[in-house]
């Protein structure tokens, strides 16, 4: 009786991705305020009610019937069915289940590589932190699985099974092209490792030896990858889309969105970034491991890009962990440690291998309600709750100026009766419009021109913006909603005049100190 009871065995491997998974789990739990989340979701609403792939811009007054790709479609549609259904509980059950597939593919390749388990928990558990900010509710999350996926596949083909990454390439980016536009770093990771093997090959000719892994196998896999990319609703413009927004016409918006901007490593959200680039510094100097061309371009390279745009920290990461691992291997091999206690004794600890694994079963299913329970607050934290009840209660009407990060949300709550005039979609907006908008909103010269020339019968502004004082102060403009975060102006005689309430009482036109950050 007891023999049949038996726990089947597990060893420090098994414990390696429990622990990799119970850190992608926790990780992507608890929620990260996101102001694109809102427009994502009113895309694929948009897409259950029509029943097709918006293709012009329903969203603003603006740019009303514009032409837009929705290249995050793939994505933006499970988005909203799944809030529909379960509200902010579905997104986090989503984006868990995205973190633990990439962890659980981060895990294999790092024990793909050989690295020691203890090493590579250690690598993976610090990674995984460190992209932590981008398991969040916006398509940019898809990017974390295929990526990894990638990674996984040049690892195949470097180990001698190239037909992995011809077969699974195209695949890949059959579906990462339909639900982001870092599908472009799928190609970015094949094109560095066929420079990288360009060597080997030339070494490899000089000693008539046949080249491996096969280039033609590896060019192949680039030419069936591309052509998986026209299967989009865009065609040719939706392959090429990321270029255009990175490179092309619509490149200035990297000049003002935050996540364009480099790293603050005196901010909290960074920590644990600068902690894995010491730590990685340190392990790669005190190993003495010499390390693959593969890893030391790709290292470089993502590094590079992590500390120019800090929108790439997650995948910089995820591309350190393998590597990090294995050094790590060698540091503690070099220091006595040894693999592993149970290659030490030959006996493997069933018993707290298990307790270890309900362990993190437990304190992963107890930390998931804790979550969920913040999700709510999160995401209506900084956003104008009162004053855009107060737009539909009281149905104003014309046309709106609206802060920039809110017209997402402003638009999945007002949407259709109420257009905004700017939301996060920087490409479909164009650097005239964000230009104006920016001028009035930064209260800067000829700010009420803007107002004009755009005929705006009302504002709903952050109480950070400058603007809120220009409107406080001008007779034309009266304050007709206020909140914590936000204000409710309307022009005085305009048709949001005729039905808007009165103005809020007390209001004496000078308004509280506002900060002059930019919003």
């Amino acid at each position: 009786m007891l023999r049949s009871l038996r726990l089947p065995e597990l060893s420090l491997r098994h414990i390696t991705w429990a622990v990799f998974i119970y850190c992608g789990v926790v990780a992507a739990a608890w929620p990260r305020r996101t102001y694109d989340i809102w427009w994502h979701l009113a895309t694929g609403k948009w897409m259950v009610q029509n029943g097709k792939i918006p293709h012009a811009d329903p969203f603003t007054w603006s740019k009303l019937g514009e032409h837009w790709i929705a290249h995050e479609w793939g994505w933006e549609l499970p988005m909203y069915l799944l809030y529909a259904q379960w509200g902010h509980n579905g997104l986090m059950g989503l984006r868990v289940l995205v973190a633990a597939v990439t962890c659980a593919l981060l895990a294999w390749l790092c024990l793909r590589r050989g690295a020691m388990p203890l090493a590579a928990m250690a690598a993976g558990g610090l990674a995984i932190f460190a992209a932590r900010p981008i398991f969040n509710d916006r398509p940019q999350i898809a990017t974390m699985p295929l990526f990894v996926a990638m990674l996984c596949l040049i690892e195949q083909t470097e180990q001698g099974k190239p037909r992995w990454l011809l077969i699974g390439a195209p695949l890949l980016m059959l579906a990462w092209v339909n639900f982001h536009g870092g599908f472009i770093y799928g190609f970015g990771l094949m094109g560095l490792y066929v420079l990288c093997k360009v060597p080997g090959w030339i070494g490899q000719l000089r000693a008539k030896q046949p080249l491996a892994p096969c280039p033609g196998m590896l060019i192949g896999a680039i030419v069936l990858a591309a052509v998986a990319c026209l299967a989009n609703p865009n065609g040719i413009a939706g392959a090429t889309y990321p270029f255009q927004y990175i490179f092309g016409g619509t490149a200035w918006h990297t000049t003002w969105i935050s996540e364009y901007e480099s790293p603050d490593f005196s901010g909290k959200i960074f920590v644990m970034l600068g902690i894995l680039i010491v730590a990685t510094t340190a392990v790669f100097a005190a190993s003495g491991r010499r390390s693959r061309l593969w890893d030391v371009a790709l290292v470089a390279l993502f590094l590079f890009t992590a500390l120019k745009w800090q929108r790439n920290m997650g995948l910089f990461a995820v591309v350190v962990a393998a590597p990090l691992s294995l050094h790590l291997s060698d540091l503690l091999g070099s220091i006595g440690l040894g693999s592993s206690t149970e290659e030490a004794d030959g006996r493997r600890p069933t018993v707290l291998y298990w307790a270890i694994i309900v362990a993190l079963l437990v304190s992963a299913a107890m930390s998931l309600p804790s979550a969920a329970r913040l999700a709510d607050a999160k995401f209506k934290g900084d956003m104008p709750v009162e004053c855009t009840q107060y737009i539909k209660d009281s149905g104003l009407q014309g046309r709106m100026f609206n802060t920039y990060r809110w017209g997402g949300y402003l638009i999945w709550h007002l949407w259709p009766e109420h257009k905004v005039m700017v939301d996060g979609r920087a490409d479909v907006l164009g650097k005239d419009l964000v230009s104006d908008w920016q001028k009035a909103h930064k209260l800067n010269e000829g700010w009420e021109l803007v107002l004009d020339d755009y005929q705006i019968d009302y504002v709903i502004v952050s109480v950070r913006a400058p603007l809120v004082r220009g409107l406080e102060e001008d007779s034309n403009w009266r304050l007709v909603c206020t909140e914590p975060t936000g204000r409710l102006f309307v022009r005085r005689d305009s048709i949001a005049d005729r039905t808007a309430g009165p103005d809020v009482a007390g209001a004496t036109g000078q308004g509280a100190p506002v900060d002059e950050s930019t919003d």
